[in-house]
């Protein structure tokens, strides 16, 4: 692996805990070089990396076209490009990819490099089954949030050598005609742990158990497809084949039966809980962990136990 560009998350100026992962993890393959990619000023207080590090900050401007986003894409010719799947991310990184008329390789779960060559494991059809490839061209990588990191982080002393500014474009047809910040909840793509119901809750006037727990578990809430249906809850809370795809770290389901449509929205989750009073509901079959009980008894009991604790 010769050079390594990195797209960090990061939130008021603090690189992300996956974003410090992912430089760990890369940095054991050793390349040349490490560029971190990140939007606005980021403090530095504990970078992990083996290698010296340059930094580019992006000004704060409206990266959606390829006007705006000329000078990143020549910053990072020649270097391989990874981030960790968020809504931010994933736009930059294919549109970088798209710019360069590269190709992008998006979901990766598990990576390794050798030889010059990459393997990359990814969920297909809809998580139906899993895709084992090798490739020499892919320069564009997006690794889903539960990425597994154990056994390969390289942890050494904080070392930037150079910090950049890049500017948009002179020129530019982008403009900036509002700035709309996310407030509140946490948006489903980007959440590590999502605390998702259905039907067996009975009634919408019990969402507010659901929505007491995900904030006790520092959650997201979603939601199947028939309640969205029912408008018990916000289409862009549906998580499912004809909603959202998630990959959290943690996925507890709560009433809900676990058909294919929801399980294809859902099964690149690394752990899943179901809570459900049916023995036989689906759903089990596909859970780490179940448990048989009535989620409007289960679940303000266990948001009782994390508020005490």
């Amino acid at each position: 692996m010769k050079k390594v560009v990195i797209i960090a998350q990061t939130k008021e100026g603090q690189l992300s805990d996956t974003s410090i992962q992912l430089i760990s993890f890369l940095s054991s393959f050793t390349p040349e070089s490490i560029l971190l990619v990140a939007i606005g000023e980021v403090k530095f207080a504990s970078l992990p990396a083996s290698k010296s590090v340059d930094v580019i900050t992006l000004s704060e401007g409206l990266w959606t076209d390829s006007s705006a986003i000329t000078p990143l894409v020549k910053a990072v010719e020649g270097y391989a490009v990874f981030g960790i799947k968020s809504i931010q991310v994933d736009n930059l990184v294919s549109l970088l990819a798209a710019s360069s008329s590269q190709e992008m390789i998006s979901g990766v779960q598990q990576l390794s490099y050798a030889a010059g060559k990459y393997t990359i494991n990814k969920s297909i059809f809809s998580g139906k089954a899993s895709l084992t490839l090798t490739t020499e061209s892919a320069t564009y990588f997006s690794l889903n949030r539960n990425f597994d990191f154990s056994g390969n982080a390289v942890y050494g002393e904080q070392s930037i050598s150079s910090v950049s500014a890049l500017p948009v474009a002179s020129g530019s047809n982008a403009s900036i005609l509002a700035l709309k910040p996310i407030t509140g909840s946490i948006p489903l793509p980007d959440a590590a742990l999502v605390v998702g119901a259905g039907r067996g809750l009975k009634d919408p006037g019990n969402w507010t158990i659901v929505e007491d727990f995900a904030k006790a578990l520092g959650a997201a809430t979603a939601c199947s497809k028939p309640v969205s249906d029912l408008n018990w809850r916000p289409h862009h809370e549906h998580v499912g084949q004809t909603g959202v795809k998630i990959s959290p770290n943690l996925y507890i389901a709560c009433g809900i039966s676990g058909a294919i449509q929801h399980l294809a929205g859902v099964n690149g989750s690394r752990i899943v809980v179901v809570i459900n009073n049916d023995p036989e509901a689906p759903f089990f079959k596909h859970a780490d962990y179940g448990i048989v009980g009535d989620v409007n008894d289960i679940l303000p009991r266990l948001t009782k136990k994390l508020q005490s604790h």
